[in-house]
């Protein structure tokens, strides 16, 4: 399976090709800069982690599984209903 890289693996792949091309203290500098940058724009995304995903993704299954339980037994109770008329 093919895993996405986060914000943070992506972050670190960038800071550290700009740091292998360039000089030891600029790249200290740069890497610094280029770290705060690129977290005040993904600060300024509407995006979530995986992790919150994952956890959204958990609630919405347990979530629809109570639904199906739930329409199940309605319909049981309909077909109840309809029988006594």
């Amino acid at each position: 399976m093919n895993e996405t890289p986060s914000p943070t693996d992506i972050i670190e792949r960038i800071l550290q090709t700009a740091k292998a091309a360039l000089p030891k203290s600029l790249a200290d500098d740069v890497k610094e800069n280029v770290r705060t940058a690129i977290q005040d724009v993904i600060s300024d995304l509407d995006v979530v982690s995986r992790e919150e995903l994952d956890v959204q993704k958990a609630v919405l299954a347990k979530t629809r599984a109570k639904v199906d339980e739930m329409e199940s037994i309605i319909s049981e109770l309909e077909e109840q209903i309809a029988k006594k008329s």
